[in-house]
């Protein structure tokens, strides 16, 4: 399936939606010194490129390194830099509160949610309140390694789930307003929460089992459990995750790597991002849209939404190059036969919904 032309009626109606991403990796990229307001050398987001590409707004992941300990303190102190960042940069609004999101698509400014990845150091509820107060409002549970309190995708289990202590966080999380995050939750877990949670929760950015059986996608019972909730599911773009195929090819070459003594790292400018390019084909954006369309069919378009994890992953679908190809995308669900509203709630209003009613 090719990529369907952009017509400008369809480049207008992108222009017009609000464009709403669950998840992406950029604030490691600011922390690190990179200057979100000026065009970027590779990567995926930008200012000036999210602007060509519609962009109004998403989950901008801090990331605490199990490895490292994972410190609260230096997750608080990430946060600052990166909030001080934001609000020093023209174009950029973080949003606390409704009526930041509101400001910043009146305004023209773009919409940035500060979320957490993986809740390394936080070990007991009152831990949320410095998270909160420091201005985080999503908290991914769990990363590639269990919590204290969770247990994460694709391993062996510890908890069995949430434990007590994970349900009080989750309590604490609900009456502070930061979104529970399901996104590499081990099946477990995200039962648990959904069987505690008292308001919607998401899954920022993960496939569908159905379609590709790879422990980071949702089956069928979880996208049934996270609609009844009022959730939404953030589409990844991650191939890996899109398709099982590709995902075998990867750990092929990284083993391969590994033995000859390479850098097997998961960045985006490492030796294994570089062997996958000349060595993978690029996983069809149809791919992408099998996510979607199951996805609709099990949970509804109503809870259904972006979640690329863009700079944070080391390959996307063929023509999803960065934040700029997203009108290609809005142009394939349209030409998948959504209707205009239904399309609309996909590329945004399911996420500005849920931030709505949680903040």
């Amino acid at each position: 399936m090719g990529l369907p032309p952009l017509s400008d009626e369809l480049l207008e109606f992108h222009r017009e939606a609000f464009v709403f991403d669950g998840h992406n990796d950029t604030a490691l990229r600011a922390l690190a010194g990179e200057d979100l307001s000026h065009r970027l050398d590779g990567g995926h987001l930008d200012l000036p490129r999210m602007r060509e590409g519609g962009f109004d707004g998403g989950i901008f992941a801090l990331w605490n390194d199990p490895a490292g300990g994972g410190s609260l303190d230096r997750l608080l102190e990430d946060t600052a830099r990166f909030r001080e960042l934001v609000e020093r940069t023209p174009g950029l609004r973080i949003v606390l509160r409704p009526r930041d999101l509101d400001m910043a698509a009146a305004e023209g400014d773009v919409a940035v949610v500060i979320g957490v990845e993986g809740a390394y150091g936080v070990e007991r509820a009152d831990d949320v309140d410095r998270l909160h107060d420091a201005g985080v409002r999503c908290l991914t549970l769990t990363w590639m390694a269990h919590t204290t309190w969770a247990d994460a995708s694709g391993l062996r289990p510890m908890h069995g789930g949430l434990t007590r202590e994970g349900r009080r966080i989750l309590s604490r999380m609900e009456r502070h307003g930061i979104v529970p995050d399901l996104s590499h939750s081990a099946d477990s877990t995200a039962r648990d929460v959904l069987a505690a949670a008292e308001r919607p929760v998401i899954a920022s950015h993960s496939g569908v089992r159905r379609v590709a059986d790879h422990h980071r996608n949702l089956p069928d019972e979880l996208l049934e459990g996270l609609a009844r909730r009022g959730g939404v599911l953030g589409i990844v773009f991650f191939s890996g995750y899109l398709d099982e195929g590709f995902w075998v090819a990867c750990n092929a070459i990284g083993r391969r790597l590994e033995a000859e003594g390479a850098d097997t790292g998961w960045h985006a400018h490492g030796a294994l991002a570089r062997a996958v390019a000349e060595e993978v084909e690029p996983v069809p954006l149809v791919r992408l849209l099998e996510h979607f369309a199951h996805a609709i069919s099990i949970a509804g378009a109503e809870h259904v939404g972006l979640g690329s994890d863009f700079d944070g992953v080391i390959a996307l679908p063929e023509g999803l190059d960065d934040v700029r190809d997203l009108p290609k995308l809005t142009a394939a669900l349209t030409a998948a036969g959504l209707a205009p509203a239904a399309v609309r709630s996909i590329l945004g209003g399911n996420f500005r919904r849920i931030l709505g009613e949680i903040l």
